[in-house]
């Protein structure tokens, strides 16, 4: 094919309004909220998107009249918008009483990469809109695809805890359209028993990663606190193979809401935490298997032999750790911090002394892995696999 559809906007001013606003979309996490989309680069993601549904702005390609014919991953798109083109055409020149006939080509004219709008741009445009530290492929493919809004999975019953909501923010507001999440394949309320806590988590690389691996793993949710990485940004969306438009995120999630949260739908706080030094200790007097995982801080409410069927896991930064709080501000969502950390059970895998701490993405993925076995077994196998330790009398370094 050496010729693009009719149907396809050709870009050539480097000071295109829509070049403009792409780039932006890239490179700022406002304009992703206000607008409500984010940009993914390669076909095999755009299949994998639209086939779940998911709404599609705009479609662009990397077009070069210098460099024909147009060939794969572009061709596909423009040969698929050609097709459609085609059969359109023809439908409207059949006969309107043809019965099957016209129910066929009705069928066939379903795009099969439907979008808004299709553009073509250069190769240098288009290492521009996606900013790849190396240059795009001749024939790239990339979309404008909508954030999914997942915020109807977390919301709380007004009346499920009596401590006032006048610090909470009403998102329902401030945020744009989006497409909705109940077209997609998502859990309901009712159905999240597993949900990861991201804190602070700042490289986008291990955001992807935990991503991708809590997908892999079947953990049904997200909540990413304050100070945590934009789970939209273009690295996090590469590294997650733009998973995170497909499992559902709480972006922002104050720690006043998530305990609200945690309340209404009877979960279990548990944090991944660094081995206490008392435990260590034990570990040296061979008091303990190293090679499961071990628990602490468990609460004498819940018994020894349970396994809590609703887990909420808090994976923060290998650098800092789940902290109380940051600064010396003080506010209603630093105290819910404070409440929900103290009264957390908390977990560690068992390491080589000699290795000092695990990256994080790493971690969540071994926890997320162990846990599903925990939680999937049968009851005397969990009791088996559940090491709880119990701090000696007087330690004060839990």
């Amino acid at each position: 094919m050496n010729n693009l559809p009719a149907r396809f906007l050709r870009i050539t001013a480097s000071k295109n309004q829509l070049l403009r606003r792409l780039e932006r979309l890239r490179t700022s996490k406002a304009a992703r909220h206000e607008e409500g989309h984010v940009l993914v680069q390669g076909i095999k993601t755009l299949q994998e998107l639209a086939a779940k549904g998911h709404r599609v702005r705009t479609i662009g390609i990397t077009f070069d009249e210098h460099h024909l014919p147009i060939r794969a991953s572009a061709l596909d798109i423009a040969a698929s918008v050609q097709r459609e083109d085609l059969v359109a055409s023809q439908q409207q020149d059949s006969d309107p009483d043809q019965g099957h006939g016209s129910l066929w080509a009705k069928e066939q004219q379903k795009p099969k990469f439907m979008a808004d709008q299709y553009v073509a741009v250069s190769r240098k445009m288009t290492t521009r809109i996606l900013g790849t530290d190396s240059p795009t492929a001749e024939h790239e493919v990339w979309a404008e695809v909508a954030i999914p809004d997942y915020s109807y999975l977390f919301s709380v019953p007004s009346k499920s805890r009596s401590r006032p909501e006048s610090g909470l923010e009403d998102r329902s507001k401030a945020s744009p359209p989006r497409s909705s999440s109940k077209e997609l394949d998502t859990p309901t309320t009712q159905k999240i028993r597993k949900l990861v806590v991201l804190d602070q988590i700042s490289d986008p690389g291990n955001m992807g990663l935990m991503i991708r691996s809590a997908k892999a793993l079947f953990w049904d949710a997200g909540w990413l606190t304050p100070g945590t990485v934009d789970p939209f940004n273009n690295k996090v969306v590469r590294a997650s193979r733009a998973l995170c438009l497909d499992w559902p995120l709480k972006n922002e999630g104050r720690w006043e809401e998530l305990e609200r949260f945690l309340d209404a739908n009877r979960f279990t706080l548990v944090v991944a935490d660094m081995l206490p030094r008392w435990a260590v200790k034990q570990n040296d007097e061979h008091q303990w298997n190293p090679h499961n995982l071990v628990w602490w801080n468990w609460p004498s409410t819940i018994p020894r032999t349970h396994v809590p069927e609703n887990i909420a896991l808090v994976m923060s930064s290998e650098h800092h750790g789940v902290r109380k709080q940051q600064g010396d501000t003080v506010d209603q969502d630093l105290e819910a911090k404070t409440r929900l950390l103290r009264d957390a059970i908390r977990v560690s895998i068992p390491m080589n002394p000699a290795v000092e701490s695990m990256n994080v993405a790493a971690a969540a993925t071994a926890m997320m892995w162990e846990l599903n076995r925990i939680l999937d077994a049968p009851a005397d196998a969990r009791i088996e696999r559940l090491q709880i330790l119990d701090a000696p009398s007087g330690s004060i370094d839990k």
